[in-house]
């Protein structure tokens, strides 16, 4: 399968303003809370890939099946699809480095805004479902184009975090909905 970037690998080597384009704001849960303007946990249930009218991008429509709403309001008919940049169609993959992929029958949280992941991967932790302790884990965010910058302008990445069970982060974005 033929793969190109929206980033290319020499952009990480260069030094300059278009490389800065690849790198997104560190947000923490207060800050994805604040931005979304709907929170849900959704389970994938058909992802499409196509190229735009013009054949220059690829785009994936990513099908979903909410279970819950945190915040806002609940689709009527318990359905939401994202639109998103990057996928494949036929031998090309098109990579569009920091959005969040969807597996069909993935179940996720998803911070939304207008019906796209806030932050990039930031606003999607991937979950998995822990049998031995009865519950369901919410994957680290996927933080690899966050950045810090400090008073001094230096860029500095985010270390990542450990999983959360779902019904610890449940109850912290309800405590920051309180707010």
């Amino acid at each position: 399968m033929k793969r190109f970037s929206l980033v290319p690998a020499f952009a990480a080597l260069v030094v300059a303003p278009s490389a800065r384009a690849s790198l997104t704001p560190a947000m923490d849960l207060a800050e994805l809370t604040e931005t979304a303007d709907q929170i849900v946990v959704a389970e994938v249930g058909k992802v499409e890939c196509q190229w735009d009218k013009d054949h220059h991008t690829i785009f994936s429509t990513v099908d979903m099946q909410v279970h819950e709403t945190w915040k806002g309001t609940p689709p009527a008919d318990g359905k939401i699809a994202l639109r998103q940049p990057g996928g494949a169609v036929g031998e090309i993959e098109m990579t569009v480095v920091g959005m969040p992929s969807f597996t069909v029958g993935e179940r996720a949280l998803l911070f939304l805004h207008k019906a796209r992941i806030v932050g990039m991967g930031q606003g999607k932790r991937h979950l998995r479902w822990e049998a031995t302790g009865k519950r369901w884990l919410a994957a680290p965010a996927d933080n690899s184009t966050a950045v810090h910058v400090d008073r001094r302008g230096q860029i500095m990445g985010v270390a990542p975090s450990a999983p959360e069970s779902l019904d610890d982060l449940r109850s912290q974005v309800r405590a920051l909905l309180e707010k």
